[in-house]
């Protein structure tokens, strides 16, 4: 397991680092003026000190409390897994069409009820807020072009 660890660490710099050297590429600009790049690298850099932390720390722990390779793929539920999946190209391919607001709810709707079961007064309840916190945070706090669909919002 200890190996599984290190090669998904390892996987995971060299990815970050590939998006960084995009970054750069775009060009990176300043605090006060970014460019294009400015995103990409911030977050590459984030995503490859989180893999760093995470090899260092397993390494001078020597990942005790580790479980087998097994262990860990056992209670993995590849129905709701592929399922999930399927739903997340859907909700991409009718995104403009149902518009933001109404793709944004109906898929988490889906995941609030399938992943983890609850009540269906709960579920609508949190996909309604989470949909609108995100309205909120992408349409008026960043000024987001969001797609309205075909009702217009």
């Amino acid at each position: 397991m200890k190996r599984t660890y290190l090669i998904s660490d390892l996987v995971w710099i060299g990815f970050a680092a590939i998006v960084c050297w995009g970054g750069l590429k775009l060009g990176f600009g300043t605090f006060h003026q970014p460019l294009a790049g400015f995103m990409p690298f911030l977050s590459g850099l984030i995503l490859g000190l989180l893999a760093l932390v995470d090899l260092v720390s397993g390494a001078i722990t020597h990942w005790k409390g580790e479980k087998a390779d097994n262990e860990i793929w056992a209670n993995i539920h590849w129905g709701k897994l592929l399922l999930t999946l399927a739903l997340l190209f859907i909700y991409t391919a009718f995104f403009n069409t149902l518009g933001f607001i109404i793709a944004t709810i109906l898929l988490l709707l889906f995941l609030y009820r399938v992943m983890e079961p609850r009540p269906w007064w709960m579920v609508v309840i949190a996909s309604v807020v989470t949909t609108g916190l995100f309205y909120l945070g992408f349409k008026v706090g960043l000024d987001s072009q969001l797609p309205g669909g075909f009702l217009g919002f």
